[in-house]
Parts: structure tokens; C-alpha cells; sequence
């Protein structure tokens, strides 16, 4: 497929026909596709071949603790096989698609592409942290591996498929409550990633790291952002973030026992009560990115909930689609 940017596209997926309710649904031409799965050496090479750049962004994201095995041997397989793959094809540029908690440190002023690696204490953060040292690595090579740090996804899905931050949008919206007093969200529009990722592709320019963090919003503008796109009256509820953390803690021992899906985890917590805000001013200069307003972003979230149905019409309020 061509896309935007005027690339030639092949997508690796699992389930080719996961693709009629994703990427069909706003447009993405499908005609070049490669049946296969990160984990599998053979099929990744396959999907490999004949391409001259490739963007690895898959990962199971998920801090529920039942799924630690499964998150950190997922990630680490697919890292070496799509990016080592990548690097001995000489492709360039290879492009990485990391997360901001593969950097996650408490109490800094601001993160920015440079710091060492750390990743929080849960799974998906220890894994986060052991692909970017594996990608690091390959720059240290020469490899010319470009690492980004993108914050918390939203913005319009892809359509049904949403990513796992929109469950916290869900769960907001659903019981009208931010709670928090020191807290944050570190929100990226997925269309601005997009365009950060699009302005990557280009080859010749060597190893490099960026920060896409997009907007830090405090608990109380959360709020006040799902108010604008809603024109509901959401209920700020400050709750310190050592009470947020410990319910995680608590929330993980109930899930052992009892098979809940709860967005409520220790690591969750830790990350919306401890993570700094992100320096995109690199990303913002050398690519040209910006970020959009955070009411626009969460307008388009709350409008996709709504049209799949997982929120109500009264929950979207003024946030509706047409």
C-alpha cells in the first residue's frame, strides 16, 4: 500500500482479518500484508524482505501482573527479531517505537530522550526497558535504530481497536470521577505520533532518540480537559497519590484470585501519580511535530467510545460524533 507520506507499506499482523475492523475503517489500503507474529523468527524475516525501512511498534502493553511471563517474552523476542532482523538487512532507518516508561523516573523535572534507561517496576515497564537497551545497543553499533518515547496514546481509534489508555478514559467517563491531587496524564494525540513516526523515514541520518510526550495535564486539568470536550460536570476527587498506589497494590492481590480486568494496578498508579512531564522540544524542532489541544484529543476518544457502543450518549455528552 502507499501511504500518506507517499511510503510503500507492508503491514506484519497476526489476523489478517482484524484488518477489515481496524485499519480498513478509516482508510488504509490493505494490499500488501504479511501474515505472521513477532514472536516467530521466520515469519518476521519474510515480512522483512524486500523492504528498506521498517517501524516496529508492536508490544503487549498491560500492567496487570497475571500477564508478566507473557508481556516481557513478547516484547524482548519481537525487539530482536524485527529490529536485529532489520539491522542485518541494513535497512535504514530502523524505528522503534518505545514508551516513555522505559525511561520512568520519579521526581525528575523533565524527561528527555538522553537519561538512562530504568522502566518502572511492573512487567510492561521492565520489558519497555529491556528492548530500548537492546536498541540502544544497535545505535552504539551504528546501527541507525531511531528510538521514540511517545506518553499516553489517545485520539480517534482505528476503527474499533482503541489502545489501553482509552480504558481509563472509559472508566472516568463512566463513573464521573478524576481522582488524583498529585497526578498527571502525559497525553499524545495518535495523529500527531503518527506524524512524528512519517517524518522518521528518512534514511542516511544515523542513530537517534526522541521524546513525544505530548501534553502534561495535572489531575485537576484532566479534569477540566473531559469537562471542555464533554460539557459534563466531572468531579475531581483528591485522592494523594500514596492512597492511589497502595488501592493498586490491593486491586493486584484481588486479581489473583478473582479474574477481573481492572484498569486500577499498582503499576498504573505508579505512572499517573509519578511521571514527570516530557522535553518534545527536540521532536518539535528537528521533525516539525506539534501537539495538539488535549480537549481535541479527548473529544475524539470519547467520540469513538461512544460509536462502538462501550460508553453512552448522556457519558460522550457534548463529545457525540455526528
Amino acid at each position: 500500500m502507499v501511504g500518506d507520506a507517499g511510503h510503500n507499506v507492508r503491514l506484519l499482523v497476526r489476523d489478517a482479518a482484524r484488518l477489515q475492523s481496524s485499519a480498513q475503517p478509516i482508510g488504509v489500503d490493505t494490499s500488501d500484508v504479511a501474515i505472521g507474529d513477532i514472536t516467530d523468527a521466520d515469519s518476521v524475516a519474510r515480512a522483512l524482505d524486500g523492504c528498506d525501512a521498517v517501524v516496529h511498534c508492536a508490544a503487549v502493553v498491560a500492567t496487570d501482573p497475571r500477564r508478566a511471563s507473557e508481556v516481557l517474552e513478547t516484547n524482548l523476542a519481537g525487539a530482536r527479531h524485527v529490529l536485529g532482523g532489520a539491522a542485518d538487512l541494513g535497512m535504514d532507518p530502523v524505528v522503534h517505537v518505545s514508551s516513555i516508561t522505559a525511561l520512568f523516573t520519579p521526581r525528575l523535572d523533565r524527561m528527555h530522550a538522553d537519561l538512562p534507561v530504568t522502566g518502572g517496576t511492573d512487567a510492561y515497564g521492565r520489558s519497555k526497558a529491556a528492548v530500548d537497551r537492546y536498541a540502544r545497543d544497535l545505535q552504539d553499533r551504528g546501527v541507525p535504530v531511531v528510538i521514540t518515547y511517545p506518553g499516553m496514546v489517545l485520539g480517534p481509534p482505528a476503527g474499533v481497536q482503541f489502545g489501553e489508555v482509552a480504558d481509563g478514559v472509559e472508566t472516568v467517563l463512566k463513573t464521573g470521577i478524576v481522582p488524583g491531587r498529585d497526578a498527571a496524564w502525559t497525553l499524545v494525540d495518535v495523529r500527531d505520533l503518527a506524524a512524528v513516526h512519517a517524518a522518521l523515514l528518512a534514511p542516511g541520518r544515523g542513530p537517534r532518540r526522541y521524546m513525544a510526550g505530548g501534553n502534561h495535564l495535572t489531575a485537576a486539568e484532566v479534569a477540566q480537559a473531559l469537562r471542555e470536550a464533554t460539557g459534563r460536570h466531572l468531579a475531581l476527587v483528591p485522592v494523594p497519590g500514596g492512597v492511589l498506589r497502595s488501592l493498586g497494590r490491593t486491586a493486584d492481590l484481588v486479581s489473583r484470585v478473582v479474574p477481573l480486568h481492572l484498569v486500577l494496578t499498582e503499576a498504573a498508579m505508579q505512572y499517573y501519580t509519578q511521571m514527570p512531564p516530557s522535553d518534545d522540544r527536540p521532536s518539535q524542532r528537528d521533525l516539525g511535530a506539534t501537539y495538539r489541544p488535549p480537549a481535541e484529543t479527548l473529544r475524539a476518544t470519547i467520540g469513538g467510545l461512544a460509536r462502538v457502543g462501550r460508553i453512552t450518549n448522556r457519558q460522550a455528552g457534548n463529545a457525540l460524533p455526528n
